[in-house]
């Protein structure tokens, strides 16, 4: 049986995220591109957030030392997206 906090962990996890203003033009698999810790970088938007998304990187910098401390993922903010051209 479910504890009543289990329940609302649920059914948090399975609401449809509102994404923000900012995020509209990020749709999942998208091309973008961003600057992390000074350096340029380009991935796809693998999941949307709030304010924020999940950026698979490029095959490009999959041997960089960032997108292999990152596991080839990062939480951009939306503010900081770029749609790559």
């Amino acid at each position: 049986m479910m504890s009543e906090t289990a329940n609302q962990n649920s059914a948090r996890n399975n609401a449809p995220i509102e994404v923000s203003k900012l995020g509209q033009p990020f749709k999942k698999d998208t091309h973008v591109t961003f600057i992390f810790h000074r350096h340029h970088f380009s991935g796809i938007v693998e999941k949307q957030l709030k304010n924020s998304a999940i950026i698979d990187f490029d095959q490009k910098f999959s041997q960089s030392n960032t997108a292999q401390e990152l596991k080839q993922k990062v939480v951009i903010s939306y503010s900081k997206l770029k749609l790559a051209k």
